[in-house]
């Protein structure tokens, strides 16, 4: 059974005085002095002698005046809370309902809490200085609403610059768009981030720090803030994280400091933490969390905010639609690009080996042997590379990948050159004829290739997919028919090959570059210099590629009107059954499968072919395959 105390002062404001016959009254035996809340703050010494224990119904202003008394005289104290103080009864995790905040509010155990003091002003569940889009808000505000809402206080925000130094002497420069201190608040979405490591009684100071550095960087900040379990203890993005004794914050200019709510004082802020220091009966949810306190250290987890040179470059400007990034932040990645941007024997090798299996394969019209040179091919690596280093106008990064790919097209073109001389004997193969006819469909192929490449390539977990990419893309199959032509000394086909290999490069390089900006690689000062120069060269390469798409749905639908076409030639019935239109060295090719039922002379064949002919404005080669039906 519970325990409640057996005499208590009843402190009301005025607008309160209408619930001292019920706290009077009530049924927990409880004798109860009521007294005015300033006739109290005037003389407590005076109403103290008898009664260690005070329950409050007051604004939350006097209620603060209260708690510093009882810091002074070491007595409890009980809250009953009005309908319109949420805050303050989230804060000490009281029910709504008047009687069971009362038997609460009259019970004989209070807990032992730690104090904050801001600039030596009490706070009881916050402090927040800048811009805090959605941390702030409640837990339980509805998704949508939180984003219409952020959205809005984040178009236009800056980061600004702050320092911060903890009770362990660690100093912090970064660029934030605001923070909060965080205490005894059950249902806001920062208390919910900091809930697994939060307490009463640890002596610590929480707060988190917001730096959301793209309008994308939020969204996705907001996802994990919303899917963010107690169990999870990492930040999500855009978020810091700091835990000490003591706070002290500085910004460039004085910023306003809300404590609970109010305009209270401006930065410089300096924060401390009174261990248990009053005490105060509160909800049993909070009591729980305040029995599992154990001993705990200074906390500084600030990955996810801009630092070193992002700082000075990030802030006073807004926010864009996209992130940006240092290399320190993504290490790993840029020393993996840089190692791929450059010549090794392994490249070379491998580019060797990649083009001639693929030349042999295209010889031998074989899929599974072109696949496999596709495998070998390194060409995807600095492709990627050079990618990145337009992005970033890193002109090491970038020279040294188009040099890389340069001699990798060099290397190709010349053993293709090899294998074409070893070949006294030249046929033109299915496998290389259909890399004579570059259209719109391969840069598309190309720019979903690049998309992926780039995110395969940032996201460890699936480097291996890599592989994948490349064989998608074929960057050596077109190269080595390209070099198979200039064996030939045939440059219409070679130009066409190379066509295609330029629109795979072009339309990876920009597309890749894109991806990069979107994942947030980009840095924080752009220049558009070198994506202007690749979509220059996308444009360029999209003329030919459209005239060729162009050609080649006229020639499918000449193709498909011309199957089961009738001749009748001397009274000889003639059915066309497949027509295939191809270009082999400068010349338009009609192949033709007629079905026929008796045998043709020299004659009826030239009188076909003229008939042929006469349904084209260009002049054809037409060659014509009988079937004879019975």
């Amino acid at each position: 059974m519970k325990g409640y105390v057996k005499s208590a002062l009843f402190l009301f404001a005025p607008e309160n005085e209408k619930l001292v016959k019920k706290v009077t009254g009530n049924p927990y035996n409880s004798s109860i002095t009521p007294v005015a809340l300033q006739e109290f703050l005037d003389k407590p010494e005076q109403y103290l002698n008898e009664n260690p224990h005070v329950v409050v119904a007051a604004p939350l202003a006097p209620f603060k005046s209260v708690l510093a008394l009882a810091m002074q005289y070491d007595f409890s104290v009980g809250l009953i809370p009005s309908a319109d103080q949420k805050d303050l009864r989230n804060c000490y995790g009281l029910p709504k309902n008047f009687n069971e905040s009362l038997g609460i509010a009259l019970q004989n155990d209070p807990q032992v809490m730690d104090v904050i003091l801001c600039n030596k002003q009490l706070l009881i569940f916050k402090a927040a200085i800048g811009r805090l889009p959605v941390i702030d808000s409640s837990a339980n505000t509805n998704l949508f609403r939180s984003v219409i809402k952020g959205l809005q206080r984040c178009l236009g925000m800056k980061l600004l610059p702050f320092e911060f130094r903890t009770a362990g002497r660690k100093k912090i420069k970064t660029a934030a768009s605001g923070c909060m201190i965080v205490q005894n608040h059950e249902r806001t979405l920062a208390s919910k981030l900091i809930s697994h490591d939060s307490s009463l009684t640890d002596g610590m100071i929480s707060m988190v720090i917001t730096a959301p550095i793209s309008i994308v960087d939020y969204f996705n900040f907001l996802y994990q803030t919303f899917r963010h379990t107690a169990q999870r203890r990492k930040m999500p993005t855009a978020i810091g994280y700091i835990k000490s004794s003591e706070i002290t914050i500085e910004t460039a200019s004085p910023f306003d400091v809300k404590i609970d709510g109010v305009k209270a004082t401006k930065t410089p802020l300096h924060c401390e933490t009174i261990s248990k220091a009053i005490r105060v009966n509160i909800g049993k949810g909070l009591r729980k969390s305040a029995a599992d306190t154990k001993s705990v250290r200074e906390r500084v987890d600030i990955q996810n905010l801009p630092k070193g040179r992002e700082v000075t470059k990030a802030v006073k400007k807004r926010i864009p639609l996209f992130s940006y990034a240092s290399e320190e932040r993504f290490k790993d990645l840029f020393i993996s690009l840089r190692k791929d941007s450059e010549i090794h024997i392994s490249y070379v090798v491998l580019m060797v080996l990649s083009t001639m299996l693929a030349a042999i394969g295209l010889y031998q019209s074989s899929t599974a042997v072109v696949i496999g040179a596709m495998l070998l091919a390194p060409l995807m690596a600095p492709i990627v590379s050079l990618a990145m280093g337009l992005l970033r106008q890193d002109a090491r990064l970038s020279r040294a990948s188009m040099v890389t790919i340069f001699v990798g097209i060099v290397i190709a073109l010349s053993a293709a050159m090899l294998i074409s001389l070893l070949f006294p004997h030249k046929p033109i193969t299915p496998e290389m004829q259909a890399r004579l006819q570059p259209s719109l469909l391969d840069l598309g192929v190309a720019v979903v290739a690049g998309i992926a490449g780039a995110y395969t390539k940032s996201n460890k977990d699936i480097l291996g997919s890599l592989a994948g990419v490349s064989i998608a893309v074929a960057l050596v199959p077109p190269l080595a028919v390209a070099g198979i032509g200039l064996g030939m000394g045939d440059l219409e086909f070679f130009s066409h090959a190379f066509l295609l290999f330029s629109t795979n490069l072009i339309g990876i390089i920009l597309a890749a570059t894109l991806t990069f900006r979107v994942l947030g690689f980009s840095p924080v000062v752009r220049n558009k210099k070198g994506l202007t120069l690749v979509a220059m060269l996308l444009l360029l390469v999209s003329f030919p590629l459209y005239f060729s798409y162009q050609l080649l749905v006229e020639t499918m639908v000449m193709e498909e009107n011309w199957q089961y076409e009738r001749f009748l030639i001397k009274n000889k019935y003639l059915i066309v059954q497949q027509a295939e239109l191809l270009q082999r060295r400068k010349q338009d090719i009609l192949f033709v499968r007629v079905l026929v039922r008796e045998p043709l002379t020299r004659s009826d064949l030239n009188q076909l072919k003229e008939k042929i002919q006469s349904h084209f404005t260009e002049t054809l080669h037409i060659r014509l395959q009988f079937l004879y039906i019975p």
